[in-house]
């Protein structure tokens, strides 16, 4: 797997059109290390999870987000922190994710993730990221041990193009991208 390229997903938990944990998701795909791509997983009409619709008939949206996440090498979550935890929209993603009934099942088990997290204020989603390690853990993803990024200062961060313009922090981005790909591989190698 070192030659072959890594294919990751990833997803910002806010519907908000102007998100910046959006704009940071796009910001991470760029700066991608060579060898790895990061795709935008649309969770727009991703619904919220009812075991009343979930099944072989669940609807499209949730059916092309779970085989683009089982398809991928690796998942990037960007998650806002609402009220000191995990919002609604990033947790309905993973519980979709994770439910067997629908195919093509459990597509976080052994599946390598990184976590970002930007704010406009002063917080840094320290809550969120730990929160969202702990729910990953029931549905045996396997979220980087070290190095996430949580960003505080919002929009000055980039400039009018959605680039980091804030040299530390997007030194950070880099080096959370450049270890996912070596977890990425770690995690790909164990499981084989």
């Amino acid at each position: 797997m070192p030659d072959n390229p890594l294919k990751v997903v990833g997803f910002a938990g806010s519907l908000r059109r102007e998100s910046l944990n959006k704009l940071l998701l796009k910001a991470a795909a760029r700066l991608a290390p060579e060898g790895m791509s990061i795709d935008e997983l649309d969770i727009q009409d991703v619904p919220l999870y009812n075991g009343d619709i979930d099944g072989e008939d669940a609807p499209q949206p949730v059916l092309d987000l779970k085989q683009a996440i089982a398809d991928a090498d690796g998942l990037l979550i960007v998650t806002p922190e609402y009220n000191w935890g995990v919002p609604a929209v990033t947790k309905n993603v993973i519980d979709w994710a994770s439910r067997r009934q629908s195919p093509p099942g459990n597509v976080l088990m052994d599946k390598p993730v990184s976590i970002m997290s930007i704010s406009a204020g002063l917080g840094i989603g320290a809550y969120t990221r730990g929160q969202l390690r702990a729910v990953l853990i029931s549905p045996r993803g396997v979220p980087m041990p070290y190095g996430d990024v949580g960003v505080s200062g919002g929009m000055s961060n980039f400039d009018e193009e959605g680039n980091l313009v804030d040299e530390g922090v997007r030194d950070r981005v880099i080096e959370n991208l450049t270890a996912f790909a070596d977890w990425i591989r770690r995690v790909s190698a164990n499981g084989s």
